[in-house]
């Protein structure tokens, strides 16, 4: 396959990272907002890191809390998965449930011993140094939350939406001591009643298990399009190689892409002159660049009302990116706006069914100072080797 320039790896790796030199004097957390940011060193995020267990008491149940939560993308994001379990709706919360939230009797049954499963990802803005969450779990419910630290305290501003469009809510975690966590959660619902939950873990050694599939509504994503996704993809050239998987989580509510870019470090010297002409990088930003591998983490769901496809992007670079966007016969089109790292730029992806095997992917990205990049790959399933 023919090698691509160094600027078309970048976007084919998602390392369009622009930064604007006259901006770093805004950057709280490092001092610099960099073409590619230090890993995260918040001393909050380091003692979130570990396993977690605990209870919570809410307006719509009672129940039990297993809690992960580990760095990733090379240090860039704090990632957090949960399960939780209602073991208990008392009559006062089953009426609740029934006038506030308009449940079903049947749903209530459900609800109760069945497993719930969320995914968190988190991190701090490298210009502004703000807390920035978003949050995605089995009911297909999506928030995007911002913060701040004030003392033992993390307090974040959420905003809801698809399953619970139109509700907003304020979380509070609070550090009781090294090994305990106390989590209060107010929620202002599309009507304006109000929801709160309590949450208390502690840390545990012992590693969060999945669990199987709740059996309520939404059902889990079921379209054509994101069943053919599912599986191993890679693409090869001279330079390198690159490889992701792409499989269902939170009880099938969600697809989600792990994408590791390999052998960066083959860069050629006039390839790193290209990098830091275009894109103001630094020695020290190559140096950690070529350090690691490159990674992406993309979630993607399907609006339950409407639709409309919906994508988040993370990537090693702390580039975050929501999309949304449609199929148009065997392709998939979603327009994209970028924060982060890569604040104020757009971009335009197109991914296009060539056969069972084969996809091509056509990224068109606008940055923030209106220059435009463009590139177009070819993915090939890979086959999965089985023992003879």
């Amino acid at each position: 396959m023919k090698r691509p320039s160094i600027l078309s790896l970048i976007i084919i790796v998602g390392l369009s990272a622009y930064a604007i030199n006259e901006e770093k004097e805004t950057a709280k957390e490092s001092g610099s907002a960099s073409f590619q940011p230090k890993p995260l060193d918040d001393d909050w995020f380091k003692w979130l890191v570990g396993q977690w267990e605990g209870s919570f008491e809410s307006d719509v149940g009672t129940g039990k809390i297993r809690t992960k939560i580990e760095f990733g993308l090379n240090g860039q994001f704090l990632i957090m998965k949960s399960e939780a379990e209602i073991t208990e709706i008392t009559d006062k919360q089953r009426q609740y449930l029934k006038e506030t939230l308009y449940a079903s009797d049947e749903y209530i049954e459900q609800s109760q011993n069945s497993i719930f499963q969320e995914l968190q990802i988190h991190t701090i803005d490298p210009k502004t140094g703000e807390r920035i969450g978003y949050f995605y779990d089995s009911q297909r419910c999506i928030a995007t939350g911002k913060g701040k630290l004030k003392g033992n305290k993390e307090i974040m501003e959420w905003v809801w939406s698809v399953i619970a469009q139109g509700t907003t809510s304020v979380s509070i975690i609070e550090k009781n001591n090294d090994n305990k966590i106390i989590l209060n959660h107010k929620y202002t619902l599309p009507d304006g009643n109000k929801m709160e939950a309590k949450t208390e873990m502690t840390r545990k050694k012992e590693m969060v298990k999945e669990s199987g599939t709740s059996s309520f509504q939404p059902k889990p994503l079921g379209d054509e399009w994101s069943k053919w996704l599912i599986g191993k993809w890679e693409v090869t050239w001279d330079h390198g190689a690159a490889g992701f998987t792409i499989e269902s989580v939170l009880n099938g509510q969600f697809l989600i892409w792990k994408r590791s870019w390999a052998e960066t470090d083959k860069m050629t010297d006039e390839e790193k002159k290209q990098l830091k002409e275009a894109f103001k990088a630094s020695d020290e930003d190559l140096e950690r660049l070529l350090s690691m591998p490159y990674k992406l983490l993309q979630i993607y769901t399907i609006d339950p009302k409407t639709g409309e496809r919906i994508g988040y992007c993370f990537d090693s670079m702390r580039c975050i990116a929501e999309g949304r966007g449609r199929l148009e016969g065997n392709k998939e089109i979603m327009e994209w706006e970028w924060s982060g790292t890569l604040q104020g730029a757009t971009s335009v992806g197109i991914i296009e069914k060539i056969s069972d095997n084969k996809f091509t992917l056509t990224h068109k990205i606008t940055l923030p100072n209106g220059n435009k990049m463009e590139e177009k790959i070819e993915m090939i399933r890979k086959k999965i080797k089985t023992e003879k």
